[in-house]
């Protein structure tokens, strides 16, 4: 009877909380106009209706999550991002503020692009799964619905919809700030943001586009005549290359408005005047690893950014297969699994030192160079796509090995010489490569200005932080005894892990058609194929007693390899000028070189450059997730921003001589100049973006103006 009891409650609780948010908010897709035309730009709008007492999530929530949205359209149909409206504070029942969103009836306003092919006297509907997290003080439910929009589609301007429009006109959008003088300092942790305009203010509160300032901060503000002074603190958990404050400031007007300012102001340091050249400087340096990063600031940064690489998919499978091999340790004593824990150590920070004395050789005998250089020679690209494989069959038993990078695959999950633990710590070096964590850049790009005993300690840290996990791990009894008992399962695992080591083997592949075309992919295949066969004969000779014909079959494709390298290093570059507006690229690109950025400049146009390359990992996920969207599409558009990319997979002077004039070791590298600005006014971004940081950052006027 118990158990009835229990599952009864189960349901029911179940079943109240679907009533529930069923309850609370209500979603609705409404047009402003009575109809669409072929071709042409139609606002829409999301109508939230909470009821009392809840609400709903602004893009940056704090604690929350923001409501999204994900249409379903006829072909050649394209719907824009959410065009946020001004939040409010949202507070806890203790009367804190636990983040920004919405109450009451609330627009969530959006543009679609109608297809030019839309049927004129047909009715189209338009499919939206909406989400949401809509929450009575510390009370929190999921929410959503599947929402429909029917639009007839008509052959001249459509019929307003005057209730929507009525609403849309009184939704609070964020201002431009035009008749606005808007301006920001930084010392040391607080930020001051000034605004001065013939206009009142009261009950002023600036919400971040990003977590630069936590919902919770607490914002201290100073009105007198017309200029308001809001002091604002820096999240100490925010990653430290603050080059902007972007935002809105809300506030209520003196005829009772509720408004919102739209904020993107350079932030000056304490002692510089203007947002000028000065500005530019001074923001890139504050935390951006330019000339005030101290030596013990670069050490720290070095050290956190190689803990961090330790997340990302180049570094986490082998981190993860040491592990696994320290589960199996079982039988080892603690001596000898803290050995271990050193001599993996030990690999991983002379291998970083030894590829920082590479790198500043490099620098010495070629110029500037930096962080991955090694990866514009499709060469090396390939040879470690074709570590990887050996490493991945090396765990699927295909055969053992003992020392080296192909062995040090078969120590990750078990086998525990001291050897191959060294040359374990030297391959989580040589797959880090080609990411780029955040601090990382900050910390390098001090390294490769400092003289070399520094430079080499830089790199050393970075080292450290990289191995320091795996290290915890073998020096503390009690962080073991978290991981799992050995058991059958482990060679399953074990065997699990190969396929991370052939997904990066593909990348690389994919790297290597990048820098020398379609042929030395290909190339590149043919050379995995022979190693395929030839570790199948390894394994052959390790297990029968005919040892001939295994031999010569070995042999045999091990030998033709260095004739796969020949032609790849015969192969010309691939072109690697940019291409124009793509389906990846929503947006024309132009291909960076210096005199494009002069030309650009000179004509007072805006200018978002970003560098790039196909190994790098960060890169990648930011042109994925921030770059290359409709968010980032609208604000270029819209403020007529110049977007340049500098794709740096094959070596490229001109992209590593103004890597260094911003004194960064690699890429990714942001940089956005605003109108008048010169070549050495950028303003650096953050390495981790996300698109209203960005959108925040190149917008410098309202959002469109909607069609009334």
């Amino acid at each position: 009877m118990a158990a009835i009891e229990r599952n009864c409650l189960i349901f029911f609780t179940f079943l109240l909380s679907a009533t529930v948010a069923q309850a609370q908010v209500a979603g609705e897709l409404v047009s402003a106009d009575k109809g669409a035309q072929p071709g042409s730009r139609t606002a829409v709008a999301l109508k939230l209706t909470h009821d009392p007492g809840w609400h709903t999530y602004w893009v940056s929530p704090g604690i929350g999550e923001a409501t999204s949205i994900e249409w379903t359209l006829p072909e050649g149909w394209i719907a824009s991002d959410i065009d946020w409206p001004v939040p409010v504070k949202i507070y806890t029942q203790a009367g804190d503020v636990s983040g920004h969103g919405f109450e009451g009836v609330a627009y969530l306003p959006l543009d679609l692009i109608v297809s030019a092919d839309a049927p004129v006297g047909e009715t189209v509907t338009l499919g939206a799964n909406v989400k949401w997290l809509m929450c009575e003080y510390e009370i929190c439910i999921p929410g959503g619905a599947e929402l429909e929009l029917a639009l007839p589609i008509v052959g001249e301007t459509p019929t307003p919809n005057a209730d929507v429009q009525a609403a849309l006109a009184a939704t609070p959008m964020p201002e431009a700030g035009e008749g606005f003088e808007i301006s920001a300092t930084r010392d040391g942790e607080l930020m001051t943001l000034t605004v001065e305009a013939d206009a009142e203010f009261s009950d002023p509160h600036f919400f971040s586009f990003d977590e630069l300032v936590w919902h919770d901060a607490v914002q201290e503000y100073a009105l007198s005549d017309g200029k308001l002074e809001a002091t604002l603190p820096i999240d100490s958990y925010y990653e430290p290359e603050i080059t902007t404050l972007s935002g809105v400031l809300a506030f209520t007007d003196g005829d009772g408005h509720y408004r919102g300012l739209l904020i993107n102001a350079p932030l000056t340091t304490a002692n510089s005047t203007g947002v000028g050249a000065a500005s530019a400087k001074n923001v890139t340096s504050g935390f951006g690893g330019l000339s005030t990063l101290g030596v013990g600031q670069a050490l720290l940064f070095a050290f956190i950014g190689g803990l961090i690489l330790n997340l990302m998919p180049c570094v986490l499978p082998i981190l993860s297969m040491k592990a696994l091999g320290l589960a199996n340790a079982g039988g080892l004593e603690a001596a000898a699994v803290r050995q271990e824990g050193w001599l993996y150590t030990l690999g991983v920070v002379v291998s970083m030192v030894a590829l920082a004395v590479l790198l500043l050789a490099a620098c010495a005998a070629l110029g500037a160079v930096g962080w991955g250089f090694h990866l514009q020679n499709p060469m090396v690209v390939l040879a470690l796509a074709l570590t990887m494989v050996a490493v991945g069959l090396n765990l699927l038993g295909v055969f053992e090995s003992g020392l080296g990078l192909t062995g040090a695959g078969q120590n990750l999950s078990k086998g525990h010489s001291a050897g191959a633990s060294f040359m374990t710590g030297v391959l989580a070096v040589v797959v880090a490569a080609p990411c780029t964590a955040p601090f990382m850049a900050a910390a390098l790009g001090a390294a490769l200005i400092q003289p070399a005993p520094i430079a080499l300690s830089i790199f050393a840290m970075l080292g450290l932080g990289l191995a320091f996990p795996y290290l915890l791990i073998a020096l503390s009894p009690a962080t073991r005894r978290w991981l799992p008992k050995p058991g059958a399962w482990m060679a399953v695992f074990r065997q699990l892990l190969a396929f991370p080591m052939f997904a990066t083997a593909i990348w690389l592949l994919w790297v290597v058609g990048g820098q020398r075309g379609s042929d030395a992919m290909t190339l590149g295949l043919i050379a995995i194929l022979l190693l395929g066969i030839g570790a199948w004969g390894y394994g052959g000779l390790q297990k029968s007693q005919r040892r001939l014909p295994w031999a010569v079959t070995t042999g045999a494709a091990v030998l033709l390899l260095p004739w796969v390298f020949l032609q790849i290093d015969k192969l010309n570059p691939a072109d690697a000028s940019a291409p124009t507006a793509t389906a990846e690229a929503p947006f024309e690109e132009v291909a960076y070189s210096p005199a494009a950025l002069d030309a650009a400049l000179e004509d007072g146009r805006p200018v978002f450059a970003y560098f790039t390359a196909d190994w790098c990992v960060t890169c990648k996920v930011n042109e994925r997730v921030a770059i290359k969207t409709a968010t980032a599409a609208a604000a270029f558009k819209e403020n007529g921003v110049t977007v340049m990319v500098g794709d740096w997979t094959n070596q490229n002077p001109d992209i590593t001589e103004i890597l260094m004039r911003y004194e960064r070791a690699g890429v990714p590298m942001y940089l956005y100049f605003p109108p008048g600005a010169s070549a050495d006014e950028g303003q650096l971004l953050p390495q981790i973006l996300t698109p209203s940081l960005l959108a925040g950052a190149v917008s410098n006027v309202s959002q469109p103006a909607r069609d009334e």
